[in-house]
This record gives structure tokens, sequence and C-alpha cells, in this order.
């Protein structure tokens, strides 16, 4: 995007505050401490931080790329840290032409766009959208008519789509007449109200309670005691304060929810299933994560904490599951 567009379209003054507040990392005294923690803040100063002609600050020569800073080899706690401090931007110059800027694909999450007043976040809001969505929607949707029979007609198999995260609203229109199955997590609603997730899965759907990019449930469930508030009394309709832990009795009631949907098939994680059973369960539920997209040193480290051999020699658990499916709207294949 060029200045002017910036500028006169969507009402960001670049020039009038300075490109800089835009495209360099966003650094103030309680900006250091909420990431660093205050007690931490004159030695993050001191050894990594400078200032501008501004008299702001901004990072040393030697730590101003994260290529930079994980080659410095410092401990985990300081190099994340630094890391969000480069992420902490609105808009990334382009590398060969100066004169056009990038919308940074997470600038709504930084907290420089938090430092912005309602009505220039309204603004930024509304270029973000329209430059990750809207004036792609019909270059997107003419190119799927285009690409995708050929890829579907290609094979026997049926076609699945992964339509979570970043997906346009017409992606679901396109995915049903294509006949390409939708891929369908509840925890994981397009308006953050579990309302639109297992209760309305179609049949042309693959519903999972996990991916290999997101934490396993048990996981999941420790992670925002409100969602999680919610989802225990709203959801799943019990009453009371949720358990801090998902117990096994959990874990069954969320499955079970899966299994009783109306999506053709439903394809679930291995550590999901181990979660239903409370003595073979990892002790550990945040070890069972198989990607952390944020870090690129968590990829495909997931393994299996029991041997195959010895889960296979547990009858009860197989019995249970044998059971457990039985007892619900699907059946094993």
């Amino acid at each position: 995007m060029t200045i002017e567009e910036i500028e006169n379209t969507y009402g960001i003054p670049l020039r009038a505050w300075g490109i800089e507040r835009f495209t360099q990392p966003f650094i103030k005294d309680w900006v250091i401490d909420e990431i660093f923690g205050r007690d931490n803040r004159d030695f993050i100063i001191q050894q990594f931080l400078q200032y501008n002609k501004y008299g702001n600050y901004i990072l040393k020569t030697e730590f101003d790329t994260q290529k930079k800073v994980e080659a410095a080899g410092l401990e985990d706690w300081v190099r994340d840290g630094l890391f969000t401090l480069h992420e902490n931007v609105i808009f990334l110059p382009d590398h060969k032409d100066e004169e056009l800027y990038h919308p940074r694909i997470t600038l709504t999450s930084t907290i420089s766009f938090r430092e912005f007043g309602q009505e220039y976040q309204q603004r930024l809001e509304h270029l973000y959208n329209d430059y990750f969505y809207g004036r792609n929607y019909d270059f997107w949707k003419e190119r799927a008519y285009e690409k995708l029979p050929a890829i579907k007609n290609s094979t026997s198999m049926l076609a699945c789509g992964e339509d979570l995260g970043m997906v346009p609203d017409n992606v679901p229109d396109v995915m049903y007449h294509l006949e390409i199955l939708r891929l369908i997590i509840e925890r994981m609603p397009a308006d953050d109200s579990f309302v639109n997730g297992l209760q309305y899965a179609p049949y042309l759907s693959v519903v999972t309670t996990s991916s290999h990019d997101t934490s396993p449930l048990r996981a999941w469930w420790e992670e925002n005691r409100e969602v999680t508030q919610r989802y225990y009394n709203e959801i799943m309709g019990w009453w009371g304060e949720a358990p801090y832990e998902a117990t096994p009795e959990i874990i069954q009631e969320i499955i079970k929810r899966n299994l009783n949907s109306d999506a053709m098939m439903v394809i679930l994680p291995l550590q999901d299933w181990l979660a239903t059973d409370g003595n073979i369960r990892n002790k550990n539920a945040h070890a069972e994560q198989i990607n952390i997209p944020s870090n690129p040193f968590h990829y495909w480290r997931y393994r299996l904490h029991l041997s195959l051999e010895t889960l296979a020699k547990n009858n009860e658990f197989t019995e249970f599951l044998s059971e457990f499916i039985a007892d619900s709207k699907r059946k094993t294949w």
C-alpha cells in the first residue's frame, strides 16, 4: 500500500505522526514492564535499547532484527520478549520498494495497536479487513472455481478444506457448491460464541476436537478460565464452577458432542482419546501439542508417552472405546 492510499482512503496520518510510529517497534517503559516485568526494565534498557533522534527507545543495532536476536544466544525469556518487541509494529516497509508498506497480519493484536484511540483503532481495523479480505474476495472466488475442480477431479478421494483461521466470508459457499468437506473445531467458531460449531455442523464436514496446530483439549481447558467457564455452563450444560483441569468425564462429554454431530466424519487426535482415561492420559497436558505455530522451535515435536504395544494390550481401554462409540451416532471403520 502507498502512503497516499493509507492516508487518503483510510485516514491514517502516517506523515503527520511520523512513519516510524507505525513501522518501528513501539517501546515505552510500560511496554517493557508488560513484556519483561518491572524488575527487569533497567536490564532490558541497558542491554538492548538506545534512544533515537526523537528521544524514543529503539533496539540497538546488534539486536534490530529477529535473526540477530536469535543468533545472540540469549536466555529464552529475553529472546522471546525481544521477538515480541520486534512484532509490535503496524506496517512493514516493502523490502524492494521503499514507497510501499504492508499491514502486519497481526497488527490488531499488538501493544502498539492498543495505544491508539478508539477512532484510529477503527480506521486501522477497516484497513486491515479490507487489505486481507474484502478487496480480494472476487479474485479468490474466481480462482477457487478455476483450480479446485481440477484438484478434486484428479482423485477418487474425498477432499477436505482446512477453513480455519483467516477465512473470507465466501469460502463456505464455494466449498459447499464444490462438495468439499469443511473442517470444524467447536472451540474455534467464527463468531467466538460456540453457537455455530457442532450444533450446525453440515453433513459435508469433518469435525475434530483439536488439530496439529492447536493445543489438545486438556491444555485448551486451562488456557482461558473465562472461556472454559462459559463452555462448561452454556455448551455442556453443567452447573457450578468449572474444574481447573479437564477431568476424563469432561473430555468424554466433549468427544461425545463431536460423535453426535451431523458431520460425515469425526476424526480425533490420539491425545484427546487418551485423555478420556485418567490412568493412561499423559500427566503433563501441555506436553501433547504437536505444533505451536508461533514458535519455530516447536514443530512436530510430539511423541506418544506410551508404546503402541502397551496400548494395544490395554483391553479395558479398548472395550471402553468400543462401547463409548457404539453409544453414539457413529460406527467404527
